[in-house]
């Protein structure tokens, strides 16, 4: 039944094919039996397409948060991005985990002086749990924006990013954010609360470990509770 709901495509061309070959039929032969056949068959293709439109799973549901995201990102609407996030929400990347005051600090720090010309959201692949509540979307971005500062406006071109997003339903059919991953990110694309930028891949370990440092006081959080393992992009199909 997901299938039906999700991805109706092949089944709507089949039935569809099959009327037209009843009606083909009833021309040739005159025969009025091929006149119900064809009635029948195109009658299940728009029950079919009525199941998608109506039914809406929680897959939908937190493709169209994504989305969402895209969108209001793409606005500047820096208060509806962070509607969508739970309260609790991380930001982890290798051994570095922000809690949701430093996330939230995080999005605010990169968004309020960043503006889009457009963001491309491609290979977006989404799951959700029927007994944990819990899903995640994994996809690619291609945008192109600038930075403005007191000086000037900067173009920061166009870049290819991979995000990883976890999802906690929090009320019936609303899902938020609870997780932000980037996969893979430009280096020096992120500046981290207190004014740094995310270094790249190879000194996060290192980093993420000196917790002394002052860029991470207050920062860190406890490593991701067993309860909520850190899903990786292959846990499922890996993205092309």
């Amino acid at each position: 039944m997901t299938y039906l709901s999700e991805d109706p495509t092949v089944l709507v061309g089949g039935l569809l094919l099959l009327a037209a070959a009843f009606v083909v039929a009833l021309k040739v032969t005159q025969q009025g039996k091929y006149l119900i056949r064809a009635l029948v068959a195109g009658g299940l293709a728009v029950a079919v397409l009525a199941i998608e439109w109506l039914w809406v799973t929680d897959a939908e549901r937190i493709e169209q948060v994504v989305y969402d995201l895209r969108r209001e990102v793409l606005n500047s609407d820096l208060e509806g991005v962070l509607t969508h996030l739970t309260p609790n929400v991380q930001f982890l990347k290798g051994e570095m985990a922000l809690d949701g005051d430093a996330t939230r600090a995080l999005i605010r720090g990169n968004l309020e002086n960043t503006s889009f010309e457009f963001i491309r959201i491609s290979s977006l692949e989404t799951s959700a749990g029927r007994q944990s509540r819990r899903g995640k979307a994994e996809f690619r971005v291609l945008a192109k924006g600038s930075l403005h500062t007191l000086q000037a406006t900067v173009n920061i071109g166009t870049a290819n990013s991979v995000w990883s997003l976890g999802f906690q339903e929090t009320e019936p059919g609303v899902w938020k954010v609870n997780r932000i991953t980037p996969v893979q990110i430009p280096s020096g694309a992120l500046v981290m609360p207190g004014g740094s930028r995310l270094p790249d891949r190879s000194r996060l370990g290192a980093l993420g470990r000196r917790r002394g440092d002052p860029r991470f006081r207050n920062a860190m959080s406890p490593r991701v509770p067993a309860e909520s393992p850190l899903p990786t992009i292959g846990d499922h199909q890996p993205l092309p």
